[in-house]
């Protein structure tokens, strides 16, 4: 997992917190973003990150959205600038 990511889990969630939202960001894989592009994962689970602002029942919902369609999850995360 990116560093950027595995920081801003660890700098947005509790300790006891860290392990649950970071399996379930790694249940995210290259094949449920378009062209298995690395660059849409690593977008995809960001915008989770920022979208969840610390939940992690928001974290485990938007990951199941973001396996249907991970641009759902993008365009929330733009939506929100």
């Amino acid at each position: 997992m990116d560093k950027i990511i595995t920081d801003r889990v660890h700098q947005n969630f509790k300790t006891e917190d860290i392990e649950l939202v970071i399996d379930e960001l790694s249940s995210i894989t290259l094949n449920h973003v378009m062209a298995a592009s690395e660059y849409n994962l690593k977008n995809t689970r960001l915008s989770i990150l920022k979208l969840a602002k610390g939940d992690v029942n928001e974290v485990i919902e938007l990951t199941k959205s973001a396996k249907i369609d991970f641009r759902d999850v993008i365009m929330w995360a733009m939506q929100e600038e």
